[in-house]
């Protein structure tokens, strides 16, 4: 049986539209939040946090005391007061986020097929993915260095990574491992840039804080938007795309985006179990066989 390597630009169009549609779908997300008074109370915590005291403050910091002179041993108040804010914010997001997330996924038992993973994320699990998202992060500073590529090279990767976390709850939902995870937004790399351009789009331009606050405002959204999103087959007849010379070109069917990502993040790991830290590795290798049940 030939392996495909290759796909015509036609259907990779086709997914990248049906990706970016399936980000637009805000009335089905508003469906949801109006009838779920857990997610409604989680919102409500997240806007507070996110949208009135972190950006508030930053936004007062930013107007009276954001000259030279504001400074304290060479940094800026800003960034004194805004990064360990940004880390406490991160850390309690990423509880509203869950609870989110899982009350999205329970509401749609009648869609998807449910597994018992009610239990809590162990602690290696949740320093793995810690050092995961870091590597991400520091891959895309990395590509935005390079001259000329660098910038739509590290916006294109960017889409990527924000459609992975959007889908990243319903995934772990399911039962399925890091590698499986990783694997199938390389698949289906066309979908997901799609789906992660406009959340991007609001984000890539700003500062670290100020793009931190606002995609943790429409991060809730957008994880419920991937929760209820069905990706139609590869096989689908291409509706979107007629143009003969689409039909004739060719691209990837997997682009390794994650590779660089994975060695840093296998490597920071082996190194804390090299001071005798539990076996981390485990628990993102671990197959369920859930791939392609549920998409």
């Amino acid at each position: 049986m030939t392996l495909v390597v290759r796909i015509s630009v036609a259907e990779h169009v086709d997914c990248f539209v049906d990706g970016f549609r399936q980000a637009f779908c805000w009335s089905r997300a508003a469906t949801l939040i109006h009838s779920s008074h857990t997610v409604q109370r989680f919102l409500i915590k997240t806007v507070l946090l996110n949208g009135v005291i972190f950006l508030g403050i930053l936004f007062f910091i930013d107007s009276f005391y954001n000259t030279p002179e504001h400074t304290l041993f060479g940094y800026s108040y800003t960034t004194l007061t805004g990064y360990p804010m940004y880390m406490l914010c991160l850390m309690t997001n990423a509880g509203f986020f869950s609870r989110i997330a899982k009350e999205a996924f329970s509401m749609h038992s009648d869609e998807y097929q449910r597994h018992d993973n009610s239990e809590s994320i162990s602690a290696p699990t949740t320093i793995g993915m810690g050092i995961l998202y870091m590597s991400c992060a520091a891959f895309i500073r990395c590509l935005r260095v390079i001259p000329l590529i660098g910038t739509p090279l590290s916006f294109y990767v960017n889409c990527i990574f924000t459609a992975y976390y959007c889908f990243e709850y319903k995934w772990m939902h399911l039962g399925w491992s890091l590698e499986q995870r990783l694997a199938h937004v390389e698949k289906h790399w066309a979908f997901f840039f799609g789906f992660g351009l406009p959340a991007t789009l609001l984000t890539f331009f700003l500062s670290t804080l100020h793009a931190g606050a606002v995609f943790a405002l429409i991060f809730p959204s957008y994880v419920i938007m991937a929760t209820m999103s069905t990706m139609k087959p590869s096989t689908a007849p291409n509706n979107v795309v007629s143009v003969p010379l689409l039909q004739r070109w060719y691209l990837p069917s997997r682009i390794p985006v994650f590779w660089p990502v994975g060695k840093a993040t296998n490597v920071a790991i082996d190194i804390i179990q090299s001071f005798g830290v539990v076996d981390m590795k485990a628990a993102f290798t671990e197959n369920k066989d859930q791939l392609g049940k549920v998409v």
